[in-house]
């Protein structure tokens, strides 16, 4: 309900009720003029509301049918008319009862769109569970993160469906939204391989074992091998802290589409780093040389260091190039064969 600016709007209804020299025409002209007035008025307080009320439920008993009829089409999208004339209407007109039956979907848009245009009530709106397909991709279109963050977590937003796939998307380069998909009890796993920098220690363990029991019946065989000469590129490239290089280097060794975002060295993404060297079978001891020289991040704590290190030596190669090709949404490389 909203606060009217003129308590007065429709007080020419006052003589409906005891005017005997109106005309049938002229009271319903009056009567469908002033329900135009009420539906279109910008602002209704509480007092508006009940003195239109008052006024109609005085003069409706004297309408014809057409006129109850063309009453309930200006008033079934009003959100403010009220129950006692709609219910009057349906009352007395069948045709104003089909009308009627769609009201509930006409003020649920009429809603919608109100609470898409501030940020507020869009936050607020990705939130409920009734979502339909329209309101989501108006949402984000938008690209508005916190709203993104809401729609990720929607059980309304399903997972077969083009929203959820753009979601995941984004995810991959926000850790925040990747950490509310992980969350998510109906993300199919194939999915949440390709938020594994943002999981956790046993989220991590728990997407390696469902990789590794799909590939338990599967050979993955590598077109390419790394010769000693890719390696002292590698190393040359870390050397020189040159991470685009290095980057490249990947890319093509991977025969992955260039440019392929690589991105190692933003912060939540170092492990990348060592699942692709594992992938492409790199020794542990070249690997930590790699992570020594490229960049101090990488090997300061010590702790850091240690545990990309023990992603070299513990992961198996298959899982490691599943999980690169997972992150990276490229499949290059890899082929599979049934056993």
């Amino acid at each position: 309900m909203s606060s009217s600016s003129n308590p007065d709007l429709w007080s020419d209804l006052s003589g409906f009720g005891s005017s005997e020299s109106a005309t049938p025409d002229m009271r319903a002209a009056l009567l469908k003029v002033n329900a135009e007035m009420f539906a279109a008025a910008p602002a209704r307080d509480r007092e508006s509301i009940e003195t239109f009320e008052m006024l109609m439920l005085g003069s409706l008993p004297r309408a014809d049918a057409a006129t109850l009829l063309d009453l309930v089409r200006i008033l079934a999208p009003c959100s403010d008319a009220p129950n006692s004339v709609l219910e009057y209407l349906a009352r007395h007109s069948p045709e104003a009862r089909s009308v009627l039956q769609h009201r509930d979907a006409h003020l649920s848009s009429d809603v919608s769109r109100r609470q898409l245009a501030t940020p507020v009530e869009r936050v607020q709106l990705a939130a409920r569970p009734d979502l339909d397909p329209a309101t989501i991709r108006k949402l984000l279109v938008l690209g508005e993160e916190i709203v993104e963050e809401r729609l990720a977590a929607n059980p309304a937003v399903l997972p077969d469906t083009a929203p959820f796939q753009e979601l995941l998307r984004r995810a991959r380069h926000r850790s925040a939204l990747a950490r509310i998909f992980l969350d998510r009890s109906d993300l199919p796993a194939d999915e949440a391989a390709s938020l594994y920098l943002a999981a956790g220690p046993e989220r991590r363990a728990t997407i390696r074992e469902h990789l590794s029991a799909l590939l338990a019946e599967r050979r993955l065989s590598l077109s390419c091998s790394l010769t000693e000469e890719d390696i002292a590129e590698l190393l040359r490239a870390s050397r020189k802290g040159d991470v685009e290089r290095l980057e490249t280097l990947l890319t093509a060794f991977f025969c992955f589409p260039a440019p392929t975002e690589w991105r190692v060295l933003e912060i939540g993404r170092h492990r990348l780093l060592a699942l692709a060297l594992k992938a492409l079978g790199l020794d542990r001891t070249n690997a930590i040389r790699i992570f020594l020289s490229l960049h101090p991040a990488l090997s300061y704590p010590l702790s850091v260091i240690r545990e990309l290190a023990r992603d070299v030596r513990d992961i198996p190669a298959p899982v490691a190039l599943a999980l690169v090709e997972a992150i990276l949404g490229v499949r290059a490389l890899s082929r599979d064969h049934r056993g």
